[in-house]
């Protein structure tokens, strides 16, 4: 009881300092304090990069921090809160850790090494997800709004925010238009479809519907935004901004006729086995 009580103290420490490092992030400049050369916004608009989503799509990590406190109340439910803290371990404070090291480097332009850390928040929130048992595990309603389907959102937002991180990552790298002699349209492409993949297997594996749509989410936002810009006027020049939208939709697309056809599938799967009985 008392190594739970420590973890759920330490799971609150890490949440407030990384959501005061969110903070500090976005108006650190407006309190004089000198720590961050650029921020998260700003890095997006300087790099012709063709897999980050519009501004607005970031507004999920919204949604993620109100779910993880919704976790954190809910580790203090009695002993269904002590069985999800002792299932996650020290897993949570880890992805606080990584998520914090990569504001600090991401922002300090060490856009390479960033890649490691937001592969510790991947790589921890892969660790919870299994320990948890999403979609695996039959749960109350209140743990699956409070803690599975937080982690689904996070997760799927952070495999997306991944692959970002490493295309913006090899266009610093020089790699603007280019890559083993692949295009960066069709590198988008392929990369969307990955994404794309990852939602499906969550989707029929797992029966998670949050994760897919984080999916959905974030492709959209790649449609939205505009290519048309001083931004991508070299790049768009000699790639086809085209096929980077038409790919965004059609995968987004897909992704949302599987999920109406597995809640379908479900639902009448569920029918079925009450009429049976």
């Amino acid at each position: 009881m008392r190594s739970l009580n420590v973890l759920k103290t330490a799971n609150i420490i890490a949440y407030i300092l990384t959501l005061a490092m969110n903070f500090l992030s976005q108006t650190a400049s407006q309190f004089g304090i000198d720590i961050f050369q650029y921020t998260v916004a700003e890095l997006g608009e300087s790099r012709p990069v063709f897999f980050l989503p519009a501004g607005y799509v970031f507004s999920i990590w919204g949604v993620i921090y109100l779910g993880l406190a919704a976790f954190l109340i809910y580790q203090y439910r009695g002993q269904h809160g002590d069985e999800v803290v002792g299932k996650i371990g020290w897993w949570f404070v880890l992805s606080c850790i990584g998520n914090i090291s990569w504001l600090y480097l991401f922002l300090n332009d060490q856009t390479a090494i960033s890649t490691i850390a937001i592969l510790l928040i991947l790589v921890s929130l892969i660790v919870i997800y299994q320990r948890l048992g999403i979609g695996r595990t039959a749960v109350s309603m209140a743990r699956r709004w409070a803690v599975h389907i937080p982690f689904s959102i996070y997760m799927g937002w952070v495999s997306v925010a991944t692959v970002a991180n490493i295309a913006a990552a090899l266009y610093v790298g020089g790699n603007e238009t280019a890559l083993f002699g692949i295009s960066a349209d069709i590198w988008t492409v392929i990369m969307m479809v990955i994404a794309a993949v990852l939602g499906l297997l969550m989707l029929r594996l797992r029966g998670d519907i949050a994760y897919a749509l984080v999916i959905v989410w974030a492709l959209v936002g790649i449609y939205v935004r505009p290519f048309d810009t001083p931004l991508f006027a070299d790049i768009a020049a000699t790639q086809n901004v085209n096929l980077v939208n038409i790919g965004a939709v059609v995968i987004a697309l897909v992704i949302v006729l599987a999920i109406g056809l597995y809640a379908f599938m479900t639902r009448n799967q569920s029918a079925n086995q009450m009429a049976a009985t």
